[in-house]
């Protein structure tokens, strides 16, 4: 196979024509209220469990309901993640935020006036989901991906 100049100047280096730039926080604020969907990852039993969850953003906080009984309202939420992405496979680009630190469940019942007026997609899994809980995260972090032009 024959390359040019610039085929040469990329052959070796993977990844070298496309583009990976931090985000910063109040950046990844601003990209997490265009999603509504998010995973939330805690370790279970020794194992690392991931959940797909609707979510909103409301002060810094991220905000889902989930059953009193289910896997999420019963675990130990102490050392969470929760990961946001936006994918783009046309243009090859996108963006994923990762936020990290603790998950509680909402008690404060002015607090739960204002999160039950919010519009919430339909949960992902089946039963009453009349919990909120809330991560309020210790470390926010984030990267845009794209090509290089």
């Amino acid at each position: 196979m024959t390359t040019t100049p610039n085929q040469d100047l990329y052959w070796n280096s993977p990844g070298a024509l496309r583009t990976s730039d931090q985000l910063p926080a109040f950046q990844c604020w601003a990209l997490a209220t265009t999603q509504t969907t998010g995973r939330l990852g805690f370790f279970r039993d020794g194992l690392l469990d991931i959940f797909p969850v609707n979510y909103f953003v409301l002060d810094d906080h991220v905000y889902f309901r989930t059953s009193a009984d289910g896997t999420i309202a019963t675990s130990s939420l102490d050392h969470a993640a929760f990961q946001i992405d936006h994918v783009s496979t046309d243009s090859s680009d996108g963006w994923t935020i990762l936020l990290n630190g603790p998950v509680t469940r909402v008690k404060d019942s002015a607090l739960l006036t204002i999160l039950w007026g919010k519009v919430v997609n339909e949960a992902w899994s089946p039963g009453q989901h009349e919990l909120f809980f809330s991560l309020v995260p210790t470390h926010v972090r984030g990267r845009r991906v794209g090509t290089a032009h």
